[in-house]
């Protein structure tokens, strides 16, 4: 992919009611670039994600893109935390998302497979998803979510029911795909530790807000906001 741009939130805000669960404003994201998603639980990570992938809207403000694409040219994948597989083989779990793609079965099969490899199922290809663990359907729905070619990658948690082993294997496997695509990539992670990891980048979330933003270090070594502090209070970074 080479097509370069700029995804910009301007008074995003998702309301449920009278309850005000995202209220995020002036956060630009840019293509070829990792950014980690952090934040306590209900910080509004999961409804961030959904609304920048056009799975739910927003109540109120827009999601702008600048540069040489429209919007609704990309190609935009989002994996929920609760990943969901069929109970049809591990190979045509990844493959169905080639569907219409015009590739040869062949060619589907191949992709599918090197898709599995990365994320170390391959082995498992021809079992049924329906015989899985979570860590390892976790890893047939991001083969899903790699197999393809996007433009944006929008992942929600995406080892939480993994092992060490398996979480690192994933997190290379991110970076080589970043680095292929050049695509725009967001990690919702509970752990500070990951999120280092992963991303140049982090933004943190606190009851729907941008509390922080900015380069990972920082953001973690030595938050400004009080919401920041208060959250980092518990982990050992």
């Amino acid at each position: 992919m080479s097509a370069q741009f700029t995804l910009t939130v301007n008074g995003l805000r998702k309301e449920y009611g009278d309850r005000v669960v995202l209220d995020a404003d002036g956060l630009a994201l840019e293509s070829g670039r990792a950014y980690a998603l952090v934040g306590p639980n209900g910080s509004g990570k999961s409804t961030f994600l959904k609304v920048l992938s056009g799975v739910i809207d927003q109540t109120a403000g827009s999601v702008d893109i600048a540069g040489d694409v429209a919007r609704n040219a990309l190609s935009v994948g989002y994996m929920p935390q609760k990943s969901y597989v069929f109970g049809f083989t591990v190979l045509k779990n990844v493959k169905m998302a080639l569907d219409g793609t015009g590739l040869s079965r062949d060619e589907a099969d191949s992709r599918a497979m090197r898709a599995l490899e990365e994320v170390g199922m391959a082995a498992f290809a021809e079992k049924r998803g329906s015989g899985l663990s979570g860590g390892e359907a976790q890893r047939v729905a991001l083969a899903r979510m790699l197999v393809q070619d996007l433009d944006v990658l929008l992942l929600d948690e995406p080892t939480a029911s993994m092992d060490i082993a398996g979480t690192l294997l994933v997190e290379e496997a991110l970076s080589r795909y970043r680095e292929r695509t050049d695509c725009l990539l967001v990690v919702a992670t509970h752990a500070p530790s990951q999120a280092r990891r992963i991303a140049p980048e982090t933004v943190m979330l606190a009851s729907g807000r941008v509390v922080e933003f900015g380069p990972t270090e920082r953001v973690l070594s030595n938050p400004q906001s009080e919401q920041g502090q208060e959250f980092l209070s518990y982990w050992a970074v």
